[in-house]
């Protein structure tokens, strides 16, 4: 079978990109970090090992664009948390931001495993600065006046610690009681929503 069709695949100005981070956050889902290479990821998209060098010159700037896509997507998760709930501020930020990590497990520690990404990274350093912006702009509205920075310091604090708890099955383990329906990682969740654990209310 000649293969050299395969690999001289057309693909229009970005497709090619897009099919490798597709096939790389596929595999992220998947089977973890570790089966994410460049190698496997053009392979999976159909093209030839060569071909994605353009965009990804190394596994360390792929994966850092898949973090990128990663700070992208929570982003996203936050934004339409608040298009359809009423809460505002704090509690959609740390609700949001924990759903989030217990959906995507994989993407969300990969997110911040600097050993393993570019920091420097245009895309991952933008994506970050962006994400955390945000964070910053909605958790600014959880009290009237107050310092911003300082409510965005301590609700994604809030979030970050419960997210990371709950990924290392610590905190259900340490902490659940079925009596006051915290027996879940699920519940664990919703609690975050609640505006009382974020001390909104």
């Amino acid at each position: 079978m000649d293969h050299s069709d395969r690999d001289e695949r057309p693909y229009h100005h970005g497709d090619l990109r897009r099919a490798i981070l597709d096939a790389a956050e596929r595999r992220l889902t998947a089977e973890g970090i570790e089966a994410v290479t460049i190698r496997a990821c053009a392979r999976d998209a159909g093209v030839s090992p060569a071909a994605p060098i353009h965009h990804f010159g190394s596994r360390k700037a792929l994966l850092s664009a898949l973090a990128a896509r990663g700070f992208e997507q929570l982003v996203a998760r936050l934004d339409a948390d608040l298009a359809t709930d009423h809460r505002p501020g704090a509690p959609a930020l740390v609700g949001a931001y924990v759903a989030f990590a217990v959906t995507a497990p994989k993407m969300f520690d990969l997110m911040w495993r600097d050993d393993l990404l570019s920091p420097v990274d245009s895309d991952l350093a933008g994506a970050r600065r962006s994400a955390l912006q945000r964070l910053r702009h909605v958790s600014s509205t959880a009290s009237a006046g107050g310092d911003g920075r300082l409510n965005a310091i301590r609700s994604w604090s809030l979030a970050h610690g419960l997210a990371t708890l709950l990924l290392h099955g610590r905190i259900v383990t340490a902490l659940g009681d079925a009596d006051v329906d915290l027996a879940t990682a699920e519940d664990f969740v919703a609690l975050a929503y609640d505006p009382k654990f974020s001390g909104s209310a």
